[in-house]
């Protein structure tokens, strides 16, 4: 069963939308970007995809092809504390959110990602997929600045991740066939195209 068939299968009707957020590779990067280091990366063509439907009353559905348990909340009573589970870096995110910007909808959803999990930022990447779904759900314009920043304070604050900016960085700013520069100490990055020699 394919996600758009599961979604089809969960809430009885076709979804509103699809949001996609690229796994990443690092070059250099591990460890660095959270010591204020200068890291490279670039996104890859594989990612997590979001089949979303909007929710007018505001409440967050949400079902995973990696993990069985449905998440649910409200986006005006997300819970302060994580509950345990895959969905917490999104309850995070919906909090983050929550604080610049007016939630009046919420979203249903069934997400997968297109790799096995670990290793390719799939956290950062579900987390920034969400984030995207959420906000055409509320007809929200942020920037992808606060977009990164948003992910990033969910793994942080919520989460408790002691992680940097990378992942987030090389997601949010990456172009097809680029590799992001990126100097966490300022912020200042650089899309540098790939070589036409380059096999």
């Amino acid at each position: 069963m394919t996600r758009i068939e599961l979604f089809r299968k969960t809430y009885e009707r076709a979804p509103d939308g699809e949001a996609f957020c690229p796994y990443r590779i690092c070059p250099l990067g591990a460890h660095i970007d959270h010591q204020k280091g200068r890291v490279t990366g670039f996104a890859i063509d594989k990612g997590v995809h979001i089949s979303f439907g909007v929710k007018q009353n505001g409440v967050v559905e949400l079902v995973s092809r990696q993990f069985g348990k449905r998440a649910q909340w409200h986006v005006r009573c997300t819970p302060c504390d994580k509950q345990g589970d895959w969905a917490d870096y999104l309850r995070g995110a919906t909090i983050a959110l929550a604080e610049k910007y007016e939630l009046r909808r919420g979203v249903c959803g069934v997400i997968e990602g297109d790799l096995p999990i670990g290793g390719l930022s799939s956290s950062a990447a579900v987390t920034i997929a969400y984030l995207s779904a959420l906000c055409r759900a509320n007809d929200l314009s942020v920037p992808r600045h606060e977009i990164m920043t948003m992910a990033l304070m969910a793994e942080n604050e919520y989460v408790g991740v002691s992680c940097g900016k990378l992942d987030q960085s090389c997601e949010v700013y990456c172009r097809k066939d680029h590799m992001l520069y990126l100097d966490t100490m300022d912020d200042s990055y650089e899309l540098i195209p790939q070589s036409p020699d380059m096999k």
